[in-house]
């Protein structure tokens, strides 16, 4: 058995994680074996029938024309429910998306033909690197302040670099933790500054939106996608809110970055600002609240491992008190997956350093047996190596 706290040589990326873990885990699915992944991103069989009871799916009338925009009757009731003011719809825009790795996408290119560096402030979901290194651009990432976000954030860091633009993900990576007023302070400073902030929200759960306490700004760029939250993919869409001064600029990007609005996210526009939205985000809270219980009692015959009690979503971030090599985490797992039944990917997948301090995410969304059994399975699995090695 590999010791998890030994030295296993370079750092992995978050691509060679996954693939290692998903090529173990479909080779014991071939085998008749069954693993389920705590930090996976779909929801767990339970959640969806609850939601499918209630969710109504609206008709689209016409499947056949381009719709790169947002009708101005649905544009402005969008505007109003991620928590605008209404002084500020006169001056702004609602640029239309798919998704939003296609906003990240022409944000990035709007960066990269101004010629801006931009600071990555981790943790940060990880398209946004990608798309500023395949758009050629000039960029810096910040991971002085994990892994407590909140406490250790020094604006003066950011205000200090040579960096024009700062990309920033409202809830903090994968935890559900939203920031914090010193954080936000330190934002407003960073526009005071003259320097650009792009707040990526794509993950907000709706009426937790930074859209209500920083509103519309010079320089000042927000990404939305309402359904993400909750777990329903397939009518998501996204949008680029910001100052009307930048809409010919992004239009003309996303015409080649982002393209039209297909039938699901049409349908996902009118969605969002219907009551039934509403209806299944009680559904989502309801039900990540519920399991949230449940993994917090599993959790509290384990000394070694903590969560933020501040978290509100369906993601959790279990942290551990001491560094694990990550290389050596992944090659255990695959070791130890069939034994136990489950397996989790590791904090360094959502912008968090193993070396710093061990962390792995749990979808709430999952069906509560899976959790409670699954997360005690693995944490046993740590406390052994702990009992022995540490």
């Amino acid at each position: 058995m590999l010791n998890v706290l030994e030295s296993c040589g370079e750092r992995m990326t978050n691509y060679d994680i996954e693939m290692e873990l998903e090529s173990a885990q479909s080779a014991l699915l071939k085998e008749n074996g069954s693993v389920v992944n705590l930090s996976y991103w779909n929801p767990g069989e339970d959640y969806k029938t609850q939601v499918n009871k209630i969710l109504q799916r609206i008709p689209i009338q016409d499947v056949f024309n381009y719709e790169y925009y947002f009708s101005e009757s649905v544009k402005k009731e969008i505007f109003h429910k991620l928590g605008f003011s209404e002084n500020f719809f006169k001056d702004s825009f609602l640029a239309a998306f798919p998704q939003s790795t296609h906003a990240i996408a022409t944000l990035a290119a709007f960066f990269s033909r101004r010629n801006v560096k931009v600071g990555i402030v981790a943790p940060a979901y990880f398209s946004i690197q990608a798309c500023l290194e395949d758009f050629k651009s000039l960029y810096s990432f910040f991971e002085n302040f994990t892994p407590n976000f909140n406490e250790q954030f020094d604006v003066n860091i950011l205000l200090h670099s040579d960096c024009e633009a700062f990309c920033f993900t409202s809830p903090i990576n994968s935890t559900s933790v939203y920031l914090n007023s010193k954080v936000k302070e330190g934002i407003q400073k960073i526009l005071d500054a003259g320097k650009w902030v792009v707040l990526d929200e794509s993950l907000c759960v709706n009426g937790m939106e930074l859209a209500r306490t920083f509103g519309i700004q010079e320089k000042l760029l927000y990404v939305y996608s309402p359904h993400k939250a909750l777990g329903l993919q397939g009518i998501k869409f996204s949008t680029v809110v910001a100052k009307q001064d930048y809409y010919d600029e992004i239009d003309s990007l996303k015409d080649c970055y982002g393209g039209s609005l297909n039938a699901a996210s049409q349908q996902g526009t009118s969605h969002f600002i219907s009551k039934n939205f509403d209806e299944c985000c009680q559904i989502y809270n309801g039900f990540w609240h519920e399991n949230l219980v449940a993994v917090k009692q599993v959790l509290s015959a384990y000394d070694f491992a903590h969560f933020s009690e501040e978290m509100f979503g369906h993601y959790i971030m279990i942290f551990f008190d001491r560094s694990v090599n990550c290389k050596c985490f992944v090659e255990a797992m695959k070791q130890r997956m069939c034994k136990l039944g489950y397996s989790i990917y590791p904090g360094d997948m959502q912008g968090f350093d193993s070396s710093k301090k061990f962390c792995f995410r749990v979808n709430l969304l999952l069906n509560r047996e899976d959790l409670v059994k699954g997360l005690s399975a693995i944490l046993n699995f740590f406390k052994e190596e702990r009992d022995q090695k540490w």
